[in-house]
């Protein structure tokens, strides 16, 4: 048994030697697109891009493992022969996702994915513009390249197995199994291996070199969907003719919100705070104190059902969608509209905070690639000050020593103390599910207090929104548009008045209506709308709240509930009018195709 998992200590070390490697030639060639990195971010890629290099390897590890149990029950196994037509398959898969990886960061800036597979299937196309000579090269070097890695885990591999002579060791497997599956998994945290686990640096360059090639291929191989066809009901040039001219870009304001352009922005994401959950003072009297003082956003839809779907709405201005998460897809994060990326380029400082698993659903990549230079998550808070599952309550997070007030800047705070299972350190309601948002609404009153003490608050402007809402009794879905309505408040010293605008909006309108309010550009945030701009009033108004593989559109005449698999219509309230399914065909066709194009 000794034998057996010496080999495996071999080959596994053998793995990441091969991977460590790959992250320095990754560098050496690329360094013209280091952009200024220090040279200890560099030494330090090799550190934080372990984890998934662990990763990858306990994945090229199941083979083996599994060889090695069939060999307890044979007398004698030559061990490289059996493993030879693997290793050849795992050399090769390394060896041509490494050297396309180095290579084509050079032209596109972006790690090799899943996305770049579209490539292959047109070889033709793809080697146009290439000589021939640099294809043989390539051919040349590949090969090499595949040889040598097949010869090092041919090297770490024993010749011959003995018989086990006990095989009640074999049970032994068992536990190793589960090892392998953990490798696999990345941690025993809610958040399973995902591409954040390597970025910790706010130089592209630095967490891009620390990706593991290899796991980021077989990570988005099940992120990746033909978006430009998930929705294809109508000829593209009507669709443009019907939907585009609803979200043009109009900078222009009606009102004055703010009594300054430049105010530093702190953004409170609550957790599920929708409008039936905390819109009463028994679950939250600091909410409906602060939407009298404040702006108050009466008729706010959430655009999505989940906390990765509903932050990307928040703070990128995008629609959330029915069958995929965004915040998952790294290519699709780093070319996102971002407001933290639009006040960057206006001298602001941006920092996110989050009690919990700052690496759960890709968070950490999202952020980095969307625009934000300073996170901080669970790991930057005391083990004693982690008291729930999810992480630090909100009375630890919601504290100015948290964030970065040096004017100008934008700060976010996404919160967690009202997430299921509801676990908060105060019990002032007997309903777990309210208290848990009693306590946030406290958390979040008391934060405000404190802002107002702060020297910048004649400065500052505070934006309360949730990231969706939930259901408020039991049986209600997700898909019920009651969960849709979200409240959204504006409050601090550069609000210039206290009033209420009722005007039918989403989520992902904040952006360009923030934007507006300071005289920044927005016309990036191509389905984000001006909802305080002259030509709001005259477009159609509408919101659109998705759930899991289905919809509900909502405007003054009424809902209708969309199936995403049936593709059909399912439910109406009210009395909508008659084009409702068409438009709402239509509007999904042109936030998928759009989202495609990114």
């Amino acid at each position: 048994m000794k034998q057996r998992l010496l080999f495996l200590v071999r080959l596994y070390v053998t793995l990441l030697l091969v991977f460590m490697t790959q992250k320095v030639v990754f560098m050496l060639v690329n360094v013209a697109h280091a952009d200024g990195a220090p040279f200890g971010s560099c030494l330090a890629v090799l550190w934080h891009g372990l984890r998934l290099d662990s990763v990858a390897a306990s994945y090229l590890l199941i083979v083996p493992v599994v060889v090695l149990l069939v060999s307890c029950f044979v007398k004698r196994m030559d061990l490289r022969r059996v493993l030879r037509p693997y290793y050849w398959i795992a050399a090769v898969l390394m060896g041509v996702l490494f050297v396309a990886d180095v290579v084509l960061y050079a032209f596109w800036g972006a790690k090799i994915d899943a996305n770049d597979l579209m490539y292959a299937a047109k070889p033709k196309d793809m080697l146009a513009s290439v000589t021939w000579w640099s294809i043989v090269l390539g051919v040349l070097v590949i090969a090499l390249i595949c040889w040598h890695y097949y010869r090092r885990l041919r090297h770490a591999t024993p010749e011959e197995l003995g018989p086990l002579g006990n095989r009640w060791l074999s049970l032994l497997f068992v536990p190793l199994f589960g090892l392998v599956f953990l490798g696999m998994r990345g941690s025993i945290s809610q958040s399973t291996a995902n591409p954040s686990y390597a970025y910790f640096s706010t130089h592209a360059f630095c967490n891009h070199a620390a990706l593991n090639p290899l796991f980021n291929m077989l990570h988005s191989l099940f992120k990746v969907e033909d978006l430009d066809r998930e929705f294809d009901f109508t000829p593209r040039e009507e669709v443009e003719a019907s939907i585009a001219p609803l979200f043009a870009y109009d900078g222009a304001i009606t009102d004055t919100l703010l009594n300054t352009q430049r105010p530093d922005v702190m953004l409170i994401i609550w957790e599920g705070g929708g409008w039936e959950m905390v819109m009463n003072d028994s679950v939250s009297p600091n909410l409906q104190q602060l939407s009298r003082e404040g702006v108050f956003f009466t008729h706010c839809q959430a655009n999505s059902f989940r906390t990765d779907r509903g932050v990307v709405s928040v703070l990128n201005g995008w629609q959330g969608l029915p069958t995929t998460s965004l915040m998952k897809m790294t290519d699709k994060c780093r070319k996102l509209p971002s407001l933290a990326a639009a006040l960057a380029a206006e001298g602001y400082r941006t920092r996110f905070v989050y009690g919990g698993d700052i690496d759960f659903t890709n968070m950490r990549c999202y952020l980095s690639e969307t625009g934000f230079t300073s996170v901080m998550g669970s790991e930057d808070f005391p083990e004693s000050r982690r008291l729930s599952n999810w992480g630090a309550p909100d009375a630890y997070t919601l504290v100015p020593q948290s964030f970065d007030f040096a004017s100008p800047s934008f700060n976010v705070v996404l919160t967690l103390s009202s997430h299921e299972p509801w676990e908060a350190p105060m019990h002032r309601l007997a309903d777990p599910r309210q208290n848990a948002f009693a306590y946030a609404d406290s958390c979040i009153g008391a934060f405000v207090d404190s802002l107002r003490t702060l020297p910048q608050w004649d400065n500052l402007l505070v934006i309360i929104v949730p990231d969706h809402g939930i259901p408020s009794f039991s049986g209600q879905s997700t898909g019920d548009p009651l969960v849709a309505h979200v409240p959204m408040v504006w409050v601090g010293g550069a609000v210039r008045a206290p009033r209420q605008v009722d005007v039918l909006m989403s989520q992902n309108d904040l952006a360009a209506t923030l934007l507006a309010q300071m005289g920044v550009d927005a016309s990036p945030f191509i389905l984000s709308r001006n909802v305080l701009s002259p030509s709001y009033n005259s477009r159609r108004h509408f919101a659109l709240h998705t759930f899991k593989n289905g919809c509900n559109l909502i405007d003054s005449t009424g809902i209708t509930r969309f199936d995403c698999i049936d593709r059909k219509a399912t439910a109406i309230q009210g009395n909508p009018a008659s084009d409702h399914e068409t438009f709402v065909k239509q509007l999904l066709q042109y936030i998928y195709q759009r989202t495609a194009a990114l």
